[in-house]
């Protein structure tokens, strides 16, 4: 993460993928670069629990977004975030990417439920949480003074509805 800050071309020339036209995704500005950065700095145990780059394998390697966690598990909760690149939006790789992500979240026992939250009026990062089978639970921290909704899903309903971890292709 921190070569991303420091020299982009060298960051993508380690992900062996192509420089996107640009970079970086939506939301994920240098505050939030340096945010995660931090988060591991204090706390090496969190990997895993921050930033995951989005990349698209076929028809060729590409970078396509983020998604990722804001910090370790509390209180049986962590909450989930996502961001892909306009070109690449509607495509279905931030579903798969977040469904991936709260499948790996389950696989620890502390997580009991994956939070995410969104802009009321963002009605596509909607439709991505309702796909990974999280409900509208209320009103979430309000952003930038504005407000925010909240969805939620337990492990238990996230299983029923037939999603694991062997989905994820590694």
């Amino acid at each position: 993460m921190s070569l991303e800050l420091q020299d982009v071309g060298q960051f993508v020339t380690t992900l062996d993928v192509p420089m996107p036209a640009s970079w970086p995704a939506p939301l994920n500005d240098e505050s939030s670069q340096r945010w995660y950065l931090d988060m591991l700095r204090r706390d090496p145990n969190a990997i895993g629990w921050g930033l995951w780059y989005v990349i698209r394998r076929r028809p060729r390697r590409e970078l396509i977004g983020v998604a990722g966690f804001k910090g370790r598990p509390a209180d049986g909760s962590c909450e989930l975030g996502y961001s892909v690149l306009p070109g690449f939006q509607r495509h279905g790789y931030a579903t798969e990417a977040s469904c991936a992500l709260i499948a790996w979240a389950f696989t620890h026992g502390d997580v009991e439920r994956v939070l995410a939250e969104t802009l009321p009026n963002l009605v596509n990062s909607i439709r991505v949480m309702e796909k990974c089978r999280m409900r509208f639970v209320g009103d979430g921290n309000p952003e930038d003074g504005q407000r925010t909704v909240r969805y939620a899903v337990r492990r238990g309903e996230f299983h029923a509805a037939g999603h694991t971890i062997a989905e994820v292709d590694t």
